[in-house]
């Protein structure tokens, strides 16, 4: 079969090709005319930071079973959470990475020296721009019946609020059905969640005091049972956040 190409086709399809590439070649980035829209919650700009509450001579809780101590768990489960970030492509931030408090020179006295770390651990949260900051504990209490995670947030922080439902809500899904504790807010002025720039939360991770409990937190799975948990209601936030954020941007662009 023969096939006839007229002339006049043939320039047709070329102005029509010259026309794509103009178009694709538009920087619209750089048009006034053109807003770009763009959503830190979609883009992979996120950011988190994470606090491994205590660190050098403060111990934190220690375990009256086998002398764990919550400085080494709350390093050790954010590690894990780290590493789990990171592989969602979030960019984490710590507070500390080594056994450590972090104070001044010359500085003597257990109790001056936890206030300066904080106080450096406040002034990094407030300042390092991350978009969300989690604080990672373990709880000892005099009575041992008491067990499961529980997640708390500042007063009048709903971003802090909203956040801490879904990791209260993973862990129990997760790591132990039977923990009823719900998401709290926390009143007693704590120095890291006191005037907050950042949404934050506390994560208790369990219970130091329970026999039952603490023997499950010394097994390295369990914790990385948590660490997921954790995880996964960091990024349950962020795409909750996401579509609320894209589409109040969206509409504020719209808006005549």
């Amino acid at each position: 079969m023969i096939i006839v190409i007229r002339k006049s086709n043939i320039l047709l399809v070329i102005l029509a090709f010259i026309l794509a590439l103009l178009v694709y070649s538009i920087d619209f980035s750089k048009n006034p005319d053109v807003p770009v829209v763009t959503n830190p919650y979609m883009d992979g700009e996120l950011s988190v930071l994470i606090d491994p509450g205590h660190g050098g001579e403060d111990p934190g809780a220690i375990s009256d079973y086998s002398g764990l101590k919550e400085k080494d768990l709350n390093l050790d489960i954010s590690f894990k959470l780290k590493a789990l970030l990171e592989n969602e492509n979030v960019k984490v931030i710590m507070t500390r990475q080594d056994d450590i408090l972090q104070y001044n020179p010359g500085t003597s006295g257990i109790s001056n020296k936890r206030a300066q770390d904080l106080r450096n651990r406040k002034k990094m949260m407030d300042t390092a721009g991350a978009d969300i900051v989690v604080s990672i504990h373990f709880n000892k209490f005099q009575q041992t019946q008491y067990y499961g995670a529980q997640v708390f947030y500042p007063p009048e922080c709903p971003d802090g609020k909203k956040l801490a439902e879904f990791i209260q809500s993973e862990l129990r899904a997760t790591v132990d059905p039977a923990n009823k504790r719900e998401a709290l807010v926390k009143k007693d002025g704590l120095i890291i969640i006191k005037n907050w720039k950042t949404p934050t939360v506390i994560v208790e991770c369990g219970f130091l005091s329970n026999k039952n409990e603490e023997l499950k937190i010394r097994d390295e799975q369990f914790r990385l049972k948590i660490a997921v948990a954790i995880k996964d209601g960091i990024m349950k936030y962020f795409k909750d956040k996401s579509g609320a954020s894209f589409e109040d941007h969206v509409a504020s662009i719209i808006e005549p």
